[in-house]
């Protein structure tokens, strides 16, 4: 897309959130997310902004998903929305597109666009996490078919899927596991829906767990090549995800700074120094955006893959996240400093942003751990 698209683009998704998102009174407090807004997610073409007009899709890149994502969480003032839709575009461009047979495109990809389809990423497990060490749910090949035992966790979007790429082991040699995506449609049998642990935050993204038991599908749902999913579809979604969260955190402190300013204005004799505070820390998002903007062009530049790359789209979302620790950290400075009154929309709002740093911290730590062992070598 052009700039000139990006710009009508923007104001498009904008008037939908303020008419569908912004206007359901505690939306991002319900754990249920409403099949009417997806159904008109749907229907509006903002599910198909990342696929290819000859499946139905806008033709949008990385930069679109980008700015589509920061519109999302700031004209809508829901996080949750922006992960669930980020989610289910992100199964579709990276995975079925990205990795796809013909037909499972064809099969697919339409319906994905209209949100005929919903597709759920399985990776997780129950006191696994998406350690590839501890993962244990196995695809067996039996001729044709392929039989799957195992549980998953954590299932962001499951409860509106019909589709799970569920990721399982298909090989061990020398204790080094090797595995493989396949689509399981919802419909098959021995496949359980099962409570996932509560997450207490980002709603209404919806989340789920599944009980494998016996599942029988044909090995033709293979998504990608064997053996090499945690190479080809785990690690890739891992690098997208970082780029395109720091345009949601952009998009959901721009919401959260009109909330503050709103609750400023009650002040009944505002000084200079708490404009200016409020004013520098109104300018911080702009900074979030400029990351996202690089990581995404990174993406759109094809270089995926490359270490260079990767671990450069690694450094500029923790950069990202660091650039949110410090503004959560003044924002709390300046509600306690001018007595400002918390509403509830700006207390949900902060606790989203603040618990949405904190999420897979342990794998963050090490990263920056890795990265500075790096510079000491050089």
């Amino acid at each position: 897309m052009t700039t000139l698209d990006h710009i009508a683009l923007r104001a498009e998704i904008t008037k939908f959130a303020q008419a569908e998102i912004i206007t359901r009174p505690g939306l991002n407090q319900q754990h249920d997310f409403p099949p009417d807004l997806w159904e008109k997610m749907g229907q509006a073409g903002l599910l198909a902004i990342a696929l290819p007009e000859a499946y139905g899709g806008r033709g949008g890149d990385y930069r679109t998903l980008a700015m589509a994502m920061e519109t999302l969480a700031d004209a809508g003032g829901c996080q949750g929305v922006a992960i669930s839709w980020m989610s289910h575009v992100l199964n579709a461009r990276l995975h079925i597109l990205g990795h796809g047979t013909a037909a499972q495109k064809t099969d697919y990809l339409p319906g994905l666009t209209e949100g005929r389809h919903t597709a759920c990423m399985a990776i997780s497990e129950p006191g696994a996490g998406a350690h590839p060490k501890k993962l244990s749910t196995r695809a067996e090949f039996d001729g044709d078919s392929v039989i799957l035992n195992g549980q998953k966790t954590y299932l962001t979007n499951g409860p509106l899927a019909d589709l799970f790429l569920i990721m399982a082991i298909t090989g061990e040699v020398n204790g080094r596991r090797s595995f493989t995506t396949f689509i399981v449609p919802k419909a098959s049998d021995g496949l359980e829906i099962t409570d996932s642990a509560m997450v207490d935050f980002l709603h209404p993204s919806p989340h789920c767990g599944i009980k494998l038991t016996d599942v029988v599908i044909p090995a033709a749902n293979r998504l990608g090549p064997l053996g090499d999913a945690f190479n080809t579809i785990s690690l890739p979604m891992r690098r997208v995800e970082d780029a395109l969260s720091a345009a949601k955190s952009a998009g959901a402190m721009r919401h959260r700074f009109r909330l503050l300013c709103q609750a400023a204005t009650k002040i009944s004799d505002p000084r200079a120094e708490m404009e200016g505070a409020l004013g520098r820390l109104a300018a911080m998002p702009e900074a979030l955006t400029a990351i996202a903007g690089r990581a995404a062009a990174l993406l759109d530049g094809g270089g995926q893959g490359r270490d260079d790359i990767d671990e450069t789209i690694s450094a500029l979302a923790a950069a990202a996240r660091e650039c949110g620790k410090f503004v959560e950290g003044e924002v709390e400075a300046f509600i306690n400093a001018w007595d400002i009154e918390v509403g509830e929309d700006l207390a949900v709002a902060n606790r989203d942003l603040v618990k949405s740093l904190g999420i897979a911290a342990t794998a963050r730590d090490l990263q920056a751990q890795k990265r500075g062992k790096a510079l000491l070598k050089a």
